[in-house]
């Protein structure tokens, strides 16, 4: 089978091509490289290599300005910015980060349409007028005036970078379609030819179409016949549209329509929990291939944070590898530490002890600290300057360039953490220029974001091997090529495709009209970059996240699902539950004096349900989290399932605080459903939550749709005679628990999130925002509760034990609980199996008598000194 771009070469003919007048135009760099290796091996005779290059590249030429680095172009914005509102109440840096970005995508895509920019944020500021009505007078935090400046500040912004000769990549394709003629002027006798491309914007499309007429070039398509026939299948969207709108295909011939997805194929589907499993997979895979088929094989990552597990995993004997996704592990701990650097010169509690603390633990400079030690000691003067008082930002630069200059000098040559060390430091060198032009860098806070932002930016650059039997990158980079095996991870939906979350200022309806992409598309563009890139390969390998965590987790991708509805190839699926070794040289930690100590004061405090859940679960786990409260370094997510806990407890508390103490009837529950928008939205305000757009209102509606549907399941249960009382919501238990052997007092806690009595009968209700599999809460007996798979059984009998404990008349009663990712279901009930077709769902005194006995001889272990905190490998 020929390849795309093999194909595309042999249409050309370069063989009896003038190849010094033709110009061939890419969709990245890399598509680029690989069809100058073809154009190479074609050509017979000396000649002069033509230009190929990427679209972005080529297009930016044509403007005559240079593309702006992001950094550059957030500095001018912000000193436009300062101007704009020197007379208002002005953002720090920090603060302006949060939308400038967004602002900066927003206003790019406009001009690479060639929208009215200006007009559109005028738009936007009346559709927040209207949006915000009577809110300004009510809540002063409405601030209308953002929106009334942004088209003043984008005016500026753009002088400015016109000033320079510098602009953002959508004033680029605006720049170069504005000077369309003088480049037709310049190059008549240049013929283009425009290859593997899909969704074009509007400046993109003009460019091309009146290139492509020009000298008689010509553009080269990759869609399949069985994709354009179906008007629904989103990977034919734009191309369709082209084939039908372009006034070119009615005399010239359309290329390439061809017919390879039919073709046998070989599809595995592979799920399995979490970023340790799929790169295991992965590394299984590669190793499972015979050497000589390796050729042409590819891993996606759909998710490219997960590099540093999947080349963990890569088998020793693989070394044909090319790889050019970037880890950003070390480039947070890198960041986090210039943070505490900057915290302690803004005054933060931040000592040179702790700085060296910190090196020795980091997992990044570990390495190196030994080395570094020698080098440099604690008491030497690097080390004393890195936290003395700075007197200016040059002298803060050159500082911390020394300073990284010296861990720099404990690595070895060439190695990863030189490359990244390297980085950063390019990123402080290349910033000497910018304080001198923007005076707001002499402010700390200012320029400790900066530094941060240019170092996430200034990714190391890593040489490509192209001819390495095995590629490692992200979807985009797989433009125009082609493999024979290829393995993609992540996908699930929010990853790929993912979805409906889109960061811009600008709402779904305003898009619309100006022709920008809006998530269809976006899905529409991943959906073709997806099966252009399966539909010539002979081995795939799809791998999806099956760990249901959160509101967001373990739904394998719509991509999957479509291939297995479509029915056109034989398909294998797999559930693989990786186990994974680690070695470590401490696999227990002993329990020394001060540990009994500090488990004796966290006993007296009292045992969590999910305390007992974490030590079941990983011994090592409970020492560092529940005993030390010590957590991982993690950068704070924007919607993390724990918020959106949060905030469906709270509006579910909202709501239902009324009925306390009540039966619940008919009315009051139809009341409650007309109040849910109000109190989901207190509670996101509560917890600073955005929630008008972006994953912000993602999860706002999740929330709402949740809250509606179990009001609704609860109306409906009502309807049908059922008599319900809420006893209490969020309510706090405690009781002792009896150990003989211990003298110090051990409690039990925990927080009940609802409690009530159905038709006389007492039920403890927990809610969790992951996906619950009945399975996980209905056990065979009791002692099962204690296992690793039965553990939400564990956390719902230890709300029993504690009930049963302060409330000595109760004498049965029952436990659920109720998933936000499947209130379809209702409540999951607790109950012990009896036989094969009979559940017991009452929980009773011997019940209780039998757990409360496990739980003392867990709790017991847990106490014990001579019992170490195992490592689970």
């Amino acid at each position: 089978m020929d390849f795309f771009l093999n194909k595309v070469a042999d249409d050309i003919n370069l063989k009896n091509k003038n190849l010094s007048s033709a110009c061939f135009i890419l969709p990245n760099k890399r598509s680029a490289k690989y069809f100058k290796q073809i154009v190479l091996k074609k050509i017979k005779t000396p000649a002069f290599v033509p230009l190929i290059c990427s679209i972005d590249f080529f297009i930016v030429e044509m403007s005559g300005l240079s593309e702006a680095r992001h950094s550059k172009q957030i500095l001018f914005l912000y000193e436009c910015y300062l101007s704009v509102k020197k007379n208002n109440k002005q953002e720090s840096f920090e603060e302006f980060m949060s939308w400038a970005t967004v602002f900066l995508n927003d206003i790019s895509e406009l001009d690479q349409n060639l929208a009215d920019t200006v007009k559109t944020l005028k738009e936007l500021d009346e559709i927040n007028k209207i949006s915000n009505w009577g809110k300004a007078a009510s809540n002063p935090k409405e601030n209308l005036s953002f929106w009334k400046f942004l088209p003043k500040l984008y005016e500026l912004f753009k002088t400015e970078l016109l000033k320079n000769e510098l602009g953002t990549k959508g004033l680029c394709y605006r720049e170069a379609k504005e000077n369309l003629e003088h480049y037709k002027d310049a190059n008549k006798n240049l013929q283009h030819f425009f290859i593997g491309l899909n969704s074009l914007s509007k400046s993109e499309e003009l460019i091309i179409k009146e290139l492509i007429a020009f000298n008689k070039g010509e553009i080269y398509w990759d869609i399949d016949n069985y994709f354009l026939k179906n008007k629904n299948h989103g990977s034919s969207f734009f191309i369709r549209k082209y084939k039908n709108n372009w006034e070119r295909y009615i005399k010239h011939p359309f290329k390439f329509d061809g017919n390879d997805y039919q073709r046998k194929k070989k599809i595995t589907i592979l799920e399995t929990p979490k970023v340790f499993g799929q790169a295991k997979i992965v590394g299984g895979i590669l190793g499972s291939i015979d050497h000589s088929s390796l050729e042409k094989t590819v891993v996606v990552l759909g998710d490219e944070s997960i590099v540093d597990p999947v080349l963990n995993y890569i088998p020793k004997k693989l070394t044909d590898l090319n790889i050019t996704i970037h880890s950003k592990n070390h480039i947070k701990e890198i960041r986090f530490l210039i943070s505490k650097i900057f915290d302690a010169q803004l005054g933060q509690n931040y000592a040179l002890d702790d700085l060296y603390k910190q090196l020795n633990l980091s997992i990044f400079f570990k390495k190196s600290f030994s080395e570094l030690n020698k080098l440099c000691p604690k008491e030497s003067k690097v080390f004393s300057q890195i936290l003395k008082k700075w007197d200016n930002p040059f002298l803060a630069l050159k500082v911390l360039i020394n300073f990284f200059n010296l861990i720099r000098g404990s690595f070895q040559n060439n190695t990863n953490e030189f490359v990244q060390i390297n980085s950063c430091l390019k990123a402080l060198t290349g910033l000497e220029d910018e304080i001198l032009q923007f005076s707001f860098t002499k402010d700390y806070n200012n320029l400790k974001a900066i530094i941060l932002s240019l170092i996430e930016e200034n990714k190391p650059s890593l040489k490509a091997d192209l001819n390495a039997k095995v590629q490692i990158m992200g979807l985009l980079e797989t433009r125009a090529l082609d493999f024979k095996n290829i393995i993609i991870t992540s996908l699930n939906e929010g990853i790929l495709p993912k979805g409906k979350t889109q960061a811009s200022l600008i709402p779904y309806d305003l898009r619309k009209k100006h022709n920008l992409l809006t998530f269809d598309e976006r899905d529409a563009i991943y959906t073709y970059h997806f099966y252009r890139l399966i539909k010539r390969a002979e081995n795939i390998f799809l791998i999806f996240n099956n760990f249901n965590e959160g509101v967001f987790g373990g739904e394998k991708s719509r991509f999957i699902h479509q291939i297995e509805i479509e029915d056109i190839h034989k398909i294998v699926a797999k559930t693989y539950n990786p186990t994974i070794n680690i070695e470590n040289i401490n696999e227990e930690i002993l329990k020394t004096p001060a540990t009994v100590l500090r488990l004796k004061e966290f006993a007296k405090k009292g045992f969590s349900p999910s305390s007992l859940s974490n030590y079941i679960k990983e011994p090592e786990e409970f020492y560092y989290k529940n005993l030390l409260n010590l957590h991982d370094n993690e950068e704070k997510e924007e919607i993390s399932p724990r918020l959106i806990g949060i905030v469906f407890h709270e509006s579910l508390e909202y709501l239902y605080k009324p009925f306390i103490k009540k039966v619940i009837l008919k009315k009051d529950l139809l009341a409650a459903l007309n109040n849910i928008n109000y109190y989901v939205q207190k509670s996101f305000k509560k917890n600073s939550i955005d929630f008008k757009k972006g994953k912000g209102l993602i999860a706002f509606e999740v929330v709402k749709k949740a809250i509606d549907t179990l009001i609704r399941i609860e109306l409906k249960d009502i309807e049908r005679g059922n008599k319900i009382e809420i006893l209490a919501l969020e309510k706090k238990m405690e009781c002792e628990i009896d150990l003989k052997t211990i003298k110090s007092p051990v409690k039990l806690k925990g927080i009940i999130d609802r409690l009530d009595r159905r038709n006389g009968v007492v039920r403890i209700i927990d809610y969790k925002t992951g996906l619950i599999k009945p399975n996980e809460v209905v056990v065979k007996n009791l002692e099962d509760c204690f296992n690793k798979t039965n553990l939400k059984s564990m956390q719902l009998m230890c709300y029993v034990l504690m009930y049963f404990k302060n409330s000595s008349k109760v004498l049965k009663s029952e436990a659920a609980i109720i998933s936000l990712r499947d209130l379809n279901k209702g409540l999951i009930n607790f109950g012990v199996k009896e036989s094969s077709t009979k559940t017991d769902y009452i929980i009773d005194k011997d019940k209780i008598k039998i757990f409360e006995k496990k739980i003392n001889e867990l709790v017991l272990e847990i106490m014990d000194p001579n019992i170490p905190f195992v490592k689970n490998s």
